[in-house]
């Protein structure tokens, strides 16, 4: 796809005019995208708290500000990470007291000394897509206070690696990440880790935070994002369907993994002209775009807590992924909304 003939964006605008939808409203809001046919924060907000999978959604969490039944508090770190994560990604933040209590609950119970998240309580469960996560949870929620160690770890530890050789200086964490999952740390850095650090880094405010945007930048572009660096083939990366590419469509709720709107939304974040390279991903997202200019869930994990939450009717567009595509496509070619 040609950026200089960006995708058009119109039929998109149009069809979530018309769905009203308060996390579409929330999420293009966040991203600082106008919305003409909106209610503003406050109402959609109130509006997606009493939605029935909502409600029974937050009704189920713990004192705490934590979900899951075990009795250890290191139990239920990743049940209330997954929770959590899916409410931030409808919408919401820490001005919703449930969302700020389970990111305090996590800021006890799932960092190191030095404030770096991990699953395990201990250095050993700091995971590179972890990290980058929730940076970008944390940051969308509004507790900035627990980004800065998340970035900093990324920036000192990250690695950006491709066949074998290292695009960055980076010190040595250790801990077995050169074997675990396949090699977070491997030779040829895991794309999710990478496309997770450079959300992280996009938001950072130091000279380190740019030097590693544009080598981890640089290395996404050169695969157009999704792709062998031969370009012959769509990476195979992890997701719950049987296809190979399967990961591409655009998902919620979700894990660790990504698909391709979060690459898209790595590159669409910080300075700079947007890269031709970026085309063939964005031809990949068009290419899932329903004729009504919507796109329809094309996989999720969902909790046990969130059962209902994001489910459009069959055969219909889904208003929370088509928001989040919306706002890759909008920061990456600087569309504006139709009238």
């Amino acid at each position: 796809m040609d950026l200089a003939a960006p995708p058009d964006l119109g039929p998109t605008w149009r069809w979530l005019a018309h769905s009203r939808h308060p996390s579409a409203e929330l999420l293009l809001r966040r991203a600082r995208l106008e919305v003409p046919w909106g209610i503003g924060v406050e109402g959609a907000r109130t509006e997606l708290l009493v939605d029935p999978a909502m409600a029974a959604c937050l009704s189920q969490q713990r004192a705490d500000g934590s979900w899951g039944t075990a009795s250890n508090a290191g139990s239920r770190v990743l049940s209330t990470l997954w929770v959590v994560k899916a409410l931030i990604e409808a919408g919401l933040d820490a001005q919703v007291a449930a969302v700020d209590s389970a990111i305090t609950f996590l800021s006890r119970h799932a960092v190191t000394d030095a404030g770096y998240f991990t699953v395990s309580g201990t250095d050993s469960g700091v995971l590179p897509c972890y990290v980058g996560l929730v940076s970008r949870l944390f940051r969308d929620a509004g507790r900035i206070e627990l980004v800065g160690p998340q970035v900093e770890w990324l920036t000192r530890y990250q690695q950006v690696g491709v066949a074998g050789q290292a695009r960055r200086t980076a010190e040595e964490w250790g801990h077995g990440l050169d074997r675990r999952f396949g090699g977070c740390f491997s030779s040829t850095s895991c794309l999710i880790g990478v496309v997770r650090a450079t959300q992280a880094w996009a938001g950072g405010s130091e000279p380190a935070h740019g030097e590693a945007l544009a080598v981890s930048r640089e290395a996404l572009m050169e695969r157009s994002l999704a792709f062998t660096r031969d370009g012959e083939r769509l990476l195979d990366l992890p997701s719950p369907l049987k296809d190979p590419g399967g990961w591409a469509l655009p998902a919620f709720p979700t894990d660790w993994r990504i698909d391709a709107i979060d690459a898209l939304h790595a590159v669409a974040l910080g300075e700079g002209q947007p890269d031709p390279r970026v085309g063939r991903a964005i031809a990949l997202l068009m290419a899932a775009r329903r004729d009504d200019g919507s796109w329809a869930r094309g996989w999720h994990v969902t909790s046990p807590y969130l059962k209902g939450l994001g489910v459009a009717p069959r055969g219909k567009g889904s208003p929370i992924v088509t928001a989040r595509a919306l706002v890759a496509l909008a920061l990456l070619t600087a569309a504006a909304p139709a009238d």
